[in-house]
């Protein structure tokens, strides 16, 4: 089998450069599990860090190496989520829609790698100045996030170059080995995916929504609120 090694994979001592993105309505331990045991890096979502998601999913993940996200708005309103957690040891944070720095001395005590997902350059230049371990910089291609400005293809190579060496990770409009080929190609370490593994058998959706999922296509794509 062939191996693509790069600065995501190092860090993180995965086979394969690709992150199952965290997602609150699909990603849940069982899921994250499965992807790490593929070779690849599983993130538990947290919901609106819901303090009792986090620790039910992280139990479904049994003893596989994870890692868990968080968005930031929530996280501020339930801050003892990020504390239960920690207390899991997982192997990885992810923060995405805020401010990073008020959590991050927390997860680099705990030994924990920091993952931050960021939509704008200014963001990238904040994450990285807070610390972060890995950047994901997520174009308005990801499926249903209203708020960006920039498409994947563009903000990318934007993101590399300002945050280098941190590694960086591509996410939005991506779900196969073309899209890694392109993600490397504009200098990111490896790709972050979510869509594509909502209609995994271990995905917390139910079987309709894996159906119309499956039955969808991408002009299909809406934004959420």
């Amino acid at each position: 089998m062939d191996v693509i090694e790069t600065a995501l994979t190092r860090l993180l001592d995965i086979q394969h450069p690709i992150l199952l993105a965290p997602m609150g309505s699909a990603a849940g331990g069982k899921l994250a599990a499965a992807v790490t045991n593929a070779g690849g890096f599983g993130l538990v979502g947290s919901g609106y860090a819901d303090s009792k998601a986090v620790r039910k999913e992280l139990t479904e993940a049994g003893n596989t190496r994870v890692g868990v996200g968080f968005i930031l708005w929530a996280l501020e309103k339930n801050p003892q989520a990020l504390d239960i957690a920690l207390d899991a040891k997982p192997a990885a944070v992810m923060l995405s829609f805020g401010d990073p720095t008020p959590f991050t001395s927390r997860i680099k005590g705990a030994d924990c790698k920091i993952i931050c997902q960021v939509q704008t350059l200014a963001q990238a230049k904040q994450a990285a100045a807070a610390g972060a371990d890995i950047i994901i910089a997520q174009g308005r291609d990801a499926g249903g996030h209203s708020g960006t400005t920039r498409g994947t293809m563009g903000l990318v190579p934007a993101v590399a170059d300002a945050v280098a060496p941190i590694p960086v990770v591509a996410a939005g409009g991506i779900a196969d080995g073309r899209g890694l080929a392109a993600a490397l190609a504009l200098g990111a370490a490896g790709v972050s995916l979510g869509t594509r593994f909502t209609a995994s058998r271990e995905s917390l959706w139910d079987q309709r929504m894996k159906t119309a999922t499956l039955e969808a296509g991408g002009d299909q794509t809406s934004a959420s609120p």
